[in-house]
């Protein structure tokens, strides 16, 4: 058996597998979809959803638009396969001015779908079919103008653009290279400009938006200040606008590179972008930091064990852990942490003591929102910290 072939069937057979899970997930965590705040878990949900459920229809669609098209203009297919996630497809006795056509009729007719769910997004779907149709959307159009273009010029593009690119006349792919260049570029405009983001985090993070558009109309005209700058950057990122975020992230760097503010930011913001050693050392640095204590202080300590375990160090995030245990012994984080570190040793004992005592103590173990730390709690108690230290400076000039 060819090579290729082995591959491709290979691939099939783990997307199936793969639809199969997201299925029986959907059915296990059905909770999920009826959600009005959705988290990080519940977006990658609604992400596995387009990948292998979404993905598969949209590539049997292809598949039929173009044998549908090659019979309508006389021609007949004499070859295909559909595998969940790739099809293959060859056309004969296509005349050339249809060639074009008929291989594109499928991509076509899935942009076209594509651009119809846009007016659903209209009528304000829950937030999780929100999610799906608008991550569906820009998958399938990103897959059309951009992904299967360049895989093509790689040489590992669809059997449309193989054929298209061996088969079709120099005018021909002039007109379609030009196309596809004009649609492209209009859709990553689109897609990347801050009014489509923020009708669809309104859409899709609707408390995270409305938190940011009372905080921007409140603090309208007000002065900068490190609080101000820490604040925004949380509800942008919160309301998934992170380009935003780290716009106001750099301004707080520039202006106010010491204060508590702008490390805690920073050390958010870097976890929430998979930069775990720094966050780590950076919310260590806001957990030393001489004004805080308790409380705060765990939260930090426990973020930061958070970090380093995410990054592979068990044993730092085990001593980090009880650190913050130190400062408050009801830090969930800090306990579930712990639990993870046991489960990672394989000490199953010992996690279960730890998840038995947490609930002895009354603790919840929803931590949906509050990986590495509750970001609202802890401004607030930074804010609590600055004033503090603010106020006591003012005594002391006195």
């Amino acid at each position: 058996m060819d090579i290729n072939a082995v591959y491709l069937w290979t691939v099939s057979a783990v997307s199936f597998v793969a639809a199969l899970g997201t299925i029986w997930k959907l059915f296990v965590e059905r909770d999920r979809l009826i959600r009005d705040e959705l988290y990080e878990e519940d977006r990658s949900l609604a992400w596995r959803v387009v990948f292998f459920l979404i993905f598969p229809l949209v590539t049997l669609i292809d598949l039929r638009s173009t044998a549908v098209a090659c019979n309508l203009v006389g021609g007949r297919v004499s070859e295909w396969g559909y595998g969940f996630s790739w099809y293959h497809i060859v056309t004969q006795g296509v005349s050339d001015q249809f060639l074009i056509p008929v291989l594109f009729a499928g991509p076509i007719a899935t942009t076209i779908l594509a651009l119809l769910l846009i007016p659903a997004l209209a009528f304000k779907p829950h937030p999780f079919l929100a999610c799906v149709l608008g991550y569906s959307c820009v998958f399938i159009l990103a897959l059309n103008l951009i992904v299967n273009p360049v895989l093509a010029l790689a040489g590992f593009g669809a059997s449309h653009w193989t054929q298209a690119l061996t088969q079709g006349s120099i005018t021909q792919l002039a007109s379609l290279t030009s196309v596809h260049i004009i649609l492209a570029v209009t859709f990553v405009v689109c897609a990347s400009s801050s009014p489509a983001r923020l009708w669809f985090s309104e859409l899709t993070r609707p408390s995270a938006s409305r938190d940011l558009k009372e905080a921007l109309s409140v603090w309208h005209g007000h002065p900068d200040s490190a609080k101000l700058f820490c604040r925004l950057g949380i509800l942008y990122h919160q309301a998934g606008l992170r380009r935003q975020a780290k716009q106001r992230l750099k301004m707080a760097r520039e202006k106010y590179p010491d204060s508590l503010y702008t490390i805690f930011l920073e050390a958010l913001m870097s976890y929430k972008a998979r930069q775990y050693s720094l966050s780590r050392t950076l919310f260590e640095e806001a957990a030393d930091d001489r004004r805080v204590d308790g409380e705060l202080k765990a939260s930090f300590f426990a973020a930061a064990g958070c970090a380093a375990f995410a990054e592979g160090d068990v044993i730092g995030a085990l001593n980090l852990s009880e650190r913050a245990l130190e400062f408050d012994n009801n830090c969930v984080v800090a306990r579930m942490v712990k639990v993870d570190v046991f489960l990672k040793q394989g000490k199953k004992e010992l996690a279960g003591d730890e998840i038995v005592h947490a609930m002895r103590l009354g603790l919840s173990l929803e931590l949906d929102g509050k990986i590495p730390l509750d970001a609202d709690e802890a401004f607030l108690n930074v804010a609590t910290v600055e004033e503090r230290e603010t106020v006591r400076n003012m005594v002391e000039m006195k």
